[in-house]
């Protein structure tokens, strides 16, 4: 048997980084796409990651903010292995040793061998970002496409006329960006980049963190029944600075709040309720039903700063889709353009008061206050894909 051994020293409390080996929230936060944990003796533990692999096993001993002995059996691994971490105070943080023993000394072991070390290495550096200076490194050194994605299932493959049921659609394109110099537009479905598979979130998340900004690749995807493909550069992604205050962040991302309403304001008060109300085709959502979509949306990012400043956060195998009931609900409820739009102004006022009244105690977390604000400032790209789907909405109803 041979053992994986590594050190860290990270500016931070050995109880902060004892927290990030036994939540699993805190485990997402840095080190894999999922988790579920039982922090005690014999308590499970359970990782997975958007590549596939995935690790399973139990807490074997701990020790508060001290140390943490853990069994790990990979997927398609031979037989478990151990994980021992210990945290002792240094220099005002914490040195963290590793250890991942009891691999074997076969060649598929040394491969496996080196494997850990490789990601246990970047793992440990992006635990050292997250703690000390918030960021994520598996975001901030991922590319982008430039592009937002919609639900995609058999019946909805049926309604665009493609011919597969599985892949990543796109609901718009952000101008200027990889995606859109390529030529991809909303509906278009993604199913291959560089021959890689494309089956959704999961797939495409894993493919794209093995890619920088200035890669090119060939994507294959289906306009209607069409099979095309198109060479694209990959986008740098724009990290915004961080603001140093909750005040701070409401304020930055009520600019773009504000500039959205005004411009959704003007394109309602140049339609009729008819021309609002009226769907451009049966399978598209009419203007009042994307109002209704916002609403929506708005309501589910409060529900996700609730669970992020609490610490507990959901996590799922893939991207819900939009539930037509609910939508229905909404405009049903809300019979006007005007109706819907106060309302959706107001949720938006709410997100902004909810983002001033953060407490102070919560930006101490630096990881968990860079996501949140990373976060929201990501939902200008949601607001103008719906910016366009209202216009092009009212367009094609009054032709």
């Amino acid at each position: 048997m041979t053992t994986v051994k590594l050190e860290k020293l990270i500016q931070a409390s050995p109880s902060e980084v004892f927290h990030y080996f036994t939540n699993s929230t805190a485990l997402r936060d840095w080190l894999c796409d999922g988790a579920t944990a039982e922090p005690k003796p014999s308590g499970r533990l359970y990782m997975w990651w958007n590549s596939g692999y995935s690790t399973s096993g139990e807490y074997l001993q701990l020790e508060k903010d001290k140390s943490i002995s853990l069994t790990w059996f990979g997927r398609g691994e031979p037989h478990p292995t151990r994980v021992d971490v210990t945290l002792k105070k240094k220099k005002g943080g914490t040195l963290l040793k590793l250890a991942h023993r009891k691999i074997g000394k076969s060649k598929k072991w040394e491969d496996i061998g080196q494997e850990y070390e490789k990601e246990w290495t970047k793992a440990l550096d992006n635990l050292a970002s997250v703690l000390e200076n918030g960021p994520d490194l598996r975001i901030t050194t991922r590319p982008m496409l430039g592009i937002s994605i919609n639900e995609f299932s058999a019946a909805v493959a049926e309604k665009l006329n493609v011919p597969v049921s599985q892949g990543l659609r796109l609901s718009g394109v952000v101008e200027g960006m990889g995606a859109q110099k390529a030529g991809l537009q909303a509906d278009d479905v993604i199913i291959g980049m560089d021959g890689h598979e494309i089956t959704g979130a999961g797939s495409f998340s894993a493919y794209i963190e093995t890619k920088r900004a200035g890669d090119v690749v060939e994507v294959t995807f289906y306009r209607c029944s069409e099979k095309l493909t198109s060479r694209m550069t990959l986008s740098g992604r724009p990290i915004p600075g961080i603001p140093a205050s909750g005040s701070e962040l409401s304020e930055q991302i009520g600019q773009v709040y504000h500039r959205y309403e005004r411009e959704i304001e003007s394109l309602l008060n140049h339609a009729s309720e008819e021309d609002c109300a009226r769907k451009p085709a049966p399978s598209e959502w009419s203007a009042n039903e994307v109002l209704a979509h916002l609403i929506h949306s708005e309501v589910g990012w409060q529900n996700a700063v609730t669970e992020i400043i609490d610490g507990h956060e959901a996590a799922y195998d893939d991207w819900g889709g939009n539930i037509q009931a609910r939508i229905d609900g909404t405009v049903a409820t809300f019979t006007t353009k005007g109706e819907l739009f106060n309302e959706l102004k107001n949720h938006d006022a709410e997100t902004l008061n909810m983002m001033a009244h953060i407490p102070a105690e919560f930006l101490t977390r630096k990881g968990k206050w860079w996501k949140l604000a990373f976060q929201a400032d990501q939902n200008s790209y949601h607001l103008q894909t719906h910016l366009e789907q209202i216009k092009a909405a009212i367009q094609a109803t009054t032709k």
